[in-house]
């Protein structure tokens, strides 16, 4: 793994899981943390394979409280 790499990686804000901000599938919430693809889903989040981007947001009203930039 590349050091640029290693520095892209950020835990999901809901399950842990070690995700890329550069690789993964993720929904950003802030420049520095995501929810990976199965949290964004799991709380009501939908993934347009064909426009390649997020067309409803997951609900991240208890991951204010974690996350104050939100």
């Amino acid at each position: 793994m590349h050091r640029s790499e290693a520095l892209d990686l950020v835990a999901c804000l809901s399950c842990g899981a070690e995700v890329s901000l550069g690789v993964d599938r993720v929904f950003p919430v802030t420049e520095d943390a995501a929810l990976c693809f199965a949290c964004a889903v799991r709380r009501g989040g939908s993934y347009s394979e064909s426009h390649d981007r997020w067309t409803h947001a997951p609900n991240l009203n208890d991951l204010r409280d974690l996350t104050p930039d939100l």
